[in-house]
């Protein structure tokens, strides 16, 4: 099957239990960004505590019945999946893995599938993307093309081919 996810990879629906994994997984992938803050430990600790509790309301808050989904291998955790549907997009809200499930193609086969899916539903697939990121060169591997942007975030946008670019 042409979109289909590594041998052992699975997504399931985010249960209130999975919030304390959601919090390591958070503080995982901004260890680098904090090895240089003058922080001792316990405060680099609070510090990501605060921030993941800020994210997960603001996800939680705004979009509410959305597809909040675990990416599991082999039945344990390795990182999320965030979507939101629109009547004209699909938002790309969120996608993290562990570090040490990067650049397995984990994250391409999930992109590769959501675009399947925007391709059948005629819709453009929108994210936000920090200038810096890696996952940037990823987006644009896919086809994602680079919008407006600030010094925090680069809009991306992915059309199917179903759907001329605006000139």
């Amino acid at each position: 099957m042409l979109n289909a996810l590594p041998t052992g990879i699975s997504l399931r629906p985010i249960t209130d239990s999975d919030k304390a994994f959601m919090a390591a997984l958070y503080a995982a992938n901004r260890q680098a960004e904090l090895a240089n803050f003058p922080f001792s430990d316990q405060q680099k600790t609070l510090f990501l505590q605060s921030q993941f509790e800020a994210q997960y309301r603001h996800y939680f808050t705004h979009y509410p019945s959305q597809r909040f989904t675990l990416i599991e291998q082999q039945g344990q955790p390795v990182g999320r999946l965030l979507v939101a549907e629109h009547p004209d997009h699909l938002r790309l809200v969120d996608i993290a893995l562990l570090p040490s499930h990067q650049g397995l193609g984990i994250g391409s086969a999930l992109l590769r599938q959501l675009q399947a899916e925007a391709t059948t539903k005629a819709l453009a697939i929108k994210l936000q993307v920090a200038p810096a990121s890696p996952a940037q060169r990823l987006y644009q591997r896919l086809g994602f093309l680079a919008g407006e942007g600030d010094a925090f975030y680069l809009a991306m946008t992915w059309l199917p081919p179903t759907i001329a670019p605006a000139k």
